[in-house]
């Protein structure tokens, strides 16, 4: 099994993680009209596991900066995640992965950070579509306040829709220091969102440039998430 890791991934919340909320995130390009076997596989393995902390999602990316047709994505407390002891032998981890890879053109980059803010009632699998931003923040400390008060000021606008902002750790995509996730209902509910609160907060997204510091946009995609084990909470 070439490349295969057994690693530990996520697009996460500080719901229910009580330390430190991880992720670890692995790309890959799926054989095409291979989604459903993938899945179904997915299904067979996870279904039913008990974990420590967090779960397991899996991606199918769709627009724009992307790098391959899918990911997985673990994640949870980075004291304290993965499968609860015994739930799986090692002999069927292994056998997981080489099905897994018949349906795999070639794996991907991998990354691992933390879930540093996490705004919103429900986990990104409620409406099972989330865009993401990844950009390079010069200073962490005035874009973690400048997004905590738009993300604020937006929230009424926004009503559950789950917002996320994170680090990368280990790895850096193209350059990238951090992230952020927005779910929505849909591409359309994703357009017309943005309209509606750049029309009534206008005022407050040039305050939100102004005092965010210096940051560069590196790219931005949107994914579907397929099927989701564990919880969120």
């Amino acid at each position: 099994m070439k490349n295969i890791k057994t690693i530990i991934f996520c697009l996460i919340a500080t719901f229910g993680f009580s330390q430190v909320p991880s992720f670890t995130v692995r790309y890959f390009d799926a054989n095409p009209f291979q989604q459903n076997e993938i899945a179904e596989k997915f299904d067979n393995y996870y279904e039913g596991v008990e974990f420590n902390s967090g779960g397991v999602y899996l991606e199918r990316l769709g627009r724009g900066n992307t790098k391959g047709t899918h990911r997985i994505v673990y994640f949870g407390d980075a004291a304290n995640w993965g499968m609860k002891e015994g739930q799986k032998e090692r002999s069927q981890n292994i056998l997981f992965w080489r099905n897994i890879s018949e349906h795999i053109d070639s794996w991907g980059d991998a990354y691992s950070g933390r879930i540093l803010d996490y705004s919103g009632d429900v986990a990104p699998d409620h409406y099972g579509y989330v865009q993401i931003y990844e950009i390079a923040v010069s200073d962490p400390e005035k874009f973690i306040s400048a997004h905590k008060k738009i993300v604020s000021q937006a929230r009424e606008l926004m009503e559950d829709r789950p917002v996320a902002f994170g680090s990368f750790d280990i790895g850096s995509p193209n350059g990238a220091t951090h992230f952020v996730a927005v779910g929505y209902k849909g591409v359309s509910d994703n357009i017309v969102m943005k309209s509606k609160i750049e029309q009534a907060l206008a005022k407050e997204w040039k305050e939100y440039f102004k005092n965010r510091g210096d940051v560069t946009n590196i790219g931005d995609f949107d994914l579907r998430i397929l099927k989701t084990y564990g919880s969120f909470n």
